[in-house]
């Protein structure tokens, strides 16, 4: 079997600490499952016509994010350095304007490869994190595979 026929996990980032900690926890879930990862960032694309972003500034917030997803996937290469008989995984990184529940509801629709969806959980601290656990919700209302949700604590670590 070739590794692009391999299942895929998605791997959520908002680059926090959490996240990390999530993509670290995929990473041996993808060795262990023998998949390929990808990163997918979602920033955001203001829809209404109160928000006063300039369209013109959408390719650099693509750019911005492909850039951090890019220094995320070395930082986990680095973590899992190739060593005979263990499965090396590939890492893909797609960034996406728009609702982040929706991105990956398409992403698990067009692609049939599609293991998991991985994503760090936050404990609550603030009304932002109302908004943090809408989109969980979301996301595991709409994704059409199992989602795990890694705890916000270095649980990995000795």
């Amino acid at each position: 079997m070739s590794n692009q026929d391999l299942k895929t996990i998605i791997v959520l980032t908002d680059f926090s600490s959490c996240a990390r900690n999530a993509a670290e926890y995929s990473l041996i879930l993808a060795r262990k499952f023998q998949a390929n990862l990808l990163l997918f960032h979602s920033y955001f694309v203001p829809i209404s016509t109160f928000d006063s972003w300039p369209s013109s500034d959408y390719p650099a917030l693509r750019e911005n994010s492909l850039s951090k997803l890019l220094k995320e996937a070395e930082r986990l290469n680095q973590l899992a350095p190739a060593a005979e008989n263990v499965f090396q995984p590939q890492i893909e990184c797609i960034a996406e304007g728009g609702s982040v529940a929706e991105n990956i509801s398409n992403m698990i629709t067009e692609r049939t490869n599609i293991l998991m969806v991985v994503m760090g959980g936050y404990r609550a601290r603030n009304n932002d994190d109302f908004q943090y656990g809408t989109v969980i919700s979301d996301i595991l209302g709409q994704a059409r595979c199992p989602a795990v949700i890694v705890p916000e604590f270095e649980f990995l670590k000795d």
